[in-house]
């Protein structure tokens, strides 16, 4: 799947020549993603640079949920929880024992996670789209593989490659603007199952260094237990 996606990136870089002959490519896609009101998966991904070289590799399992609702837990190497209640966006890194926490639109409009998450409400409108069937080989079932690049120069990323097999989703690649390509494959996907109303809820635990973004300084926030003992000594 990762080699699929790898061997159409010039094929579907040059197909924007004439994007005109893929002028359904954005309602195509915007129809497949308009199915998937939720999903849950497993995932592997690999990190590698403009020559091709792999610089990381994690894997774990994520939950998504229209609207702008998702966690992503890193399990291996080390352990990691990235989750967006619809209004902030918690990144947990358990190693350095350290929360981060950031307004959900400042860090999330413009990035590939508001457009699975969104279901492609505005796609047409923020990305050039174009659309390469792929006929499977050595009895592989065939793909579909959208490139998607996008119209604002603020954008996150500098292109974004989604593969789908008739309708199941099963990888995605996204180029940054330094050249980097972050490539992620799915397995067991699940599709519009139901999720508890605090699913996405996110309650820092107890002893950890949160660093709070929303406002308009970056503050570190003090655990409690921490905080009280701060305050005995000055008491004293």
């Amino acid at each position: 799947m990762i080699k699929i996606l790898l061997k159409n990136v010039a094929i579907v870089t040059l197909s924007f020549v004439s994007v005109s002959l893929f002028a359904d490519a954005g309602e195509d896609l915007k129809l497949r993603l308009a199915k998937i009101e939720s999903m849950q998966a497993k995932f592997s991904q690999i990190v590698i640079d403009e020559l091709g070289t792999e610089l990381d590799s994690s894997s774990g399992s994520f939950q998504i949920q229209r609207p702008k609702k998702f966690k992503w837990l890193v399990s291996e190497p080390y352990e990691q929880e990235i989750v967006s209640d619809g209004v902030n966006l918690w990144q947990f890194d358990k190693d350095i024992e350290q929360i981060n926490v950031s307004n959900l639109d400042e860090s999330f409009n413009n990035s590939p996670a508001a457009l699975l998450s969104n279901a492609g409400d505005t796609i047409i409108k923020d990305y050039l789209i174009a659309r390469v069937q792929d006929g499977g080989q050595n009895g592989e079932e065939s793909s579909v593989i959208f490139h998607l690049r996008p119209k604002s120069e603020e954008a996150l990323f500098e292109s974004m490659l989604m593969e789908f097999k008739a309708d199941d989703f099963v990888a995605f690649q996204v180029k940054d603007n330094l050249g980097q390509a972050t490539i992620v494959e799915f397995s067991e996907q699940q599709y519009n199952q139901s999720l508890a109303d605090d699913f996405f809820k996110f309650e820092p635990p107890v002893g950890i260094d949160l660093i709070d973004s929303r406002n308009t300084e970056t503050d570190l926030i003090k655990p409690p237990q921490i905080m009280d003992t701060e305050a005995v000594k000055n008491e004293n």
